[in-house]
């Protein structure tokens, strides 16, 4: 399995205009984020965010498939600029299909519904599970675990408001997390801090943070602070499991 970070900001985009903080104003190529989406085997979409059209152009795909973690703006609104590649399968549950459609009366995608811990198939052998996180009372939002025709597995919940209960959410190769907020809880995101500090009820391989939220800090800052173990996405990180 390839994982491409095609994004790792939460709902807007660093550098913020205006904003002259130490995180907008670093020189780090890393601390330039866009909104938060995985590509996987350079074919499968998760999440499409405002900024999809030019994370797919700048790595040079086009997606197959699309999968959605649930239907807040940052994780979907560029559905409308792909839906012109033929009606190409969209993987989400029933919820979120609905919430799609409040902004996308005509969803020209084939969508495929997700039931949580029931495997969807994404061809070459690649499967999903979606499992039920907490982030909103009004979003069903899943967490999604991939794994590949080798074994290998993938466990994505980049919005997470509780740590995740779910056995689909451990032991996972690579395990890719909300990254909000660094110390302090905000509505729908537990800090950093709560879950790096529970990594082994994760029992991952590997844990990075991504959904990173302005003033959270740089990249070589957060690097730095986190525990062994955990570290920080950024957009343009390749991962081959």
């Amino acid at each position: 399995m390839l994982i491409e970070v095609l994004g790792s900001s939460a709902g807007w985009p660093i550098p913020r205009l205006g904003c002259d903080c130490p995180q907008c104003t670093s020189p780090d190529p890393r601390d330039r984020r866009l909104r938060s989406s995985l590509l996987l085997d350079r074919r499968v979409l998760v999440d499409a965010g405002p900024d999809a059209y030019a994370q797919l152009l700048r790595a040079g795909a086009v997606p197959e498939q699309v999968v959605l973690t649930h239907d807040h703006h940052d994780h979907m609104l560029g559905l409308h600029v792909l839906s012109k590649l033929g009606r190409i399968p969209l993987h989400c549950t029933k919820e979120c299909e609905k919430g799609l459609r409040m902004i996308f009366p005509r969803l020209d995608f084939r969508v495929m519904h997700l039931t949580p811990g029931v495997p969807a198939e994404l061809g070459e052998g690649l499967r999903v599970q979606a499992f039920d996180v907490d982030h909103s009372q009004t979003t069903r939002t899943m967490g999604l675990r991939f794994t590949d025709a080798g074994g290998h597995t993938l466990a994505y919940m980049p919005d997470l408001g509780a740590l995740p209960g779910s056995k689909l959410a451990r032991d996972a190769d690579v395990a890719i997390v909300d990254g909000s907020t660094r110390t302090r809880p905000v509505r729908g995101h537990i800090p950093m801090e709560e879950i790096a500090g529970a990594a082994k009820r994760l029992r991952a391989g590997r844990l990075l943070f991504t959904h990173i939220g302005h003033r959270t800090g740089t990249h070589a800052e957060l690097s730095e602070w986190l525990p062994a173990g955990a570290d920080v996405a950024y957009d343009g990180l390749q991962i081959e499991l």
